[in-house]
């Protein structure tokens, strides 16, 4: 049963916590995505619709972010005004510790981490996807690119599907087209095609000219199957073959282990893979340290308005991510192992704020 005391410190947490998602949110997208759009618009040409609709939808990916930022400020803002107003020495007085006013902050904080990690595996992925796909979409009917020798693996389950090969790519056609599809981990299926149209509406590629050669298990030739048109139903979109690479903030935590599996197995190394994969973990947690270390930093600050609050915040978290950037690159360089550089700052801010909070409990 939630008690009065902890109904009270979440009422204060919950004010400053909004007023925090409302300004980090203010500063982080102007820096990270308005400038770069604003200048898409003027230099580029961008559509101010497709601006608008690229900003909104990388905003998930940067609310990652600001969660643990407005936890922070939250807990630094409530502690602050109780121990200016010595509502703290009175419920020390009444026989109440710091440990125990803790007790709500450590659910908030929890509780924010919870529903950023699940926030960050179910909406983050697909918009970020979104994103990139308009970008490179309109970009493509604004002055079709054109790209050469083009591959694009496809893995399932871990697995090698198919591989795709073109020689040209410009707009949503592909020119010299050669798929190879697998079955068990055999070559199956040769499609040989002069061209392959993207057919927006149906979503699919429409092949043309070409031949499909079937393989038997043994891998000598079977069949083959000669086309002047042909309808095949893959998962990629013309957007695919232009974005390169995959972004491992277009995959949530399942993908990406699978994509570290399938890289694993070509030899490729993984370690940076591996940390941003702890990363998607650690980064939604960070609100619980922040939480644990705002409430013991606000008993120091007395009295901190929103613009000292936000100030104080924006200091902890240029030194956090210091210390991100450090032990990220002790994991490049595999002093650590992957889990260790993703968790250490977290581990590191935990020890701090115990620390703070050990002493401020002994005043």
């Amino acid at each position: 049963m939630i008690k009065t005391i902890d109904r009270y410190i979440f009422t204060e947490l919950l004010e400053p916590f909004l007023f925090g998602l409302g300004s980090f949110t203010a500063i982080l997208s102007s820096s990270m995505v308005m400038f770069e759009l604003v200048r898409a618009v003027v230099l580029k040409g961008m559509p101010l619709i497709v601006a608008l609709q690229i900003f909104l939808f990388r905003l998930p990916g940067i609310a990652v972010y600001i969660f643990p930022m407005a936890t922070l400020l939250a807990a630094l803002m409530a502690f602050s005004r109780l121990s200016h107003d010595s509502e703290i020495i009175a419920f020390r007085s009444a026989g109440v510790s710091l440990f125990r006013l803790m007790i709500p902050v450590a659910a908030l904080g929890l509780a924010v981490s919870l529903t950023n990690l699940s926030f960050s595996e179910v909406v983050v992925p697909e918009s970020n996807k979104a994103a990139t796909n308009l970008v490179i979409t309109t970009a493509v009917q604004k002055a079709p690119k054109i790209q050469n020798n083009v591959f694009v693996p496809e893995i399932d389950e871990g697995k090698l599907k198919r591989i795709f090969y073109c020689e040209t790519v410009q707009g949503s056609v592909l020119n010299g087209v050669i798929v190879q599809e697998f079955e068990n981990g055999r070559l199956a299926q040769i499609i040989n095609a002069k061209e392959a149209v993207w057919q927006q509406d149906k979503k699919q590629w429409l092949f043309k000219d070409g031949i499909i050669y079937l393989l038997a298990e043994s891998g000598e030739y079977k069949h083959l199957i000669k086309f002047q048109e042909q309808s095949i139903a893959i998962k990629y979109t013309p957007a695919d073959f232009y974005a390169g690479e995959k972004n491992t903030d277009e995959m949530n935590i399942g993908t990406l282990r699978k994509f570290i599996s399938s890289k694993e197995k070509m030899g490729v190394d993984t370690t940076d893979l591996k940390i941003q994969l702890n990363m998607k973990m650690s980064i939604p947690f960070a609100s619980l340290v922040f939480a644990l270390l705002g409430a013991p930093l606000g008993l120091s600050s007395r009295r901190a308005s929103g613009s000292i609050g936000l100030g104080i915040s924006i200091i902890v978290i240029f030194f956090y991510y210091i210390t991100t950037f450090l032990a990220m690159s002790l994991g490049e360089m595999k002093a650590i192992p992957p889990g260790g550089a993703a968790w250490l700052p977290n581990i590191i801010t935990g020890a701090v704020a115990l620390y703070i909070l050990k002493r401020s409990s002994e005043k």
